[in-house]
């Protein structure tokens, strides 16, 4: 048995575990720069109050949503027009039709 066959493939293995927990380090340090920046990231994304109705831009309210997708997400908080608790839906943003 070739010893040196076997270290030179733990040597491979381990740089790619290495490189690939590097791109996930420096994706974290971005999107926290972001956040830190912005107070949130979330193009073309909204948060709906389910009692009153409001709608804020989410990346206003501190949400991250990055390449997202989801049907009926909802997060549980206080409302800041009608200050009460209340189920808030995070629904994407309605496409504005160009008018003819």
């Amino acid at each position: 048995m070739n010893y040196r066959h076997i270290m030179l493939s733990a040597d491979g293995v381990v740089l790619i575990v290495l490189t690939v927990v590097v791109i996930l380090v420096a994706v974290f340090v971005v999107v926290s720069l972001v956040v830190r920046r912005t107070g949130g990231y979330a193009p073309g994304w909204q948060l709906r109050c389910k009692k009153c109705n409001a709608i804020w831009d989410a990346g206003e309210v501190g949400i991250v949503r990055i390449g997202a997708a989801s049907r009926g997400k909802v997060t549980y908080g206080r409302c800041k027009n009608c200050r009460k608790w209340a189920w808030m839906a995070i629904e994407r943003k309605p496409e504005i039709e160009a008018t003819r």
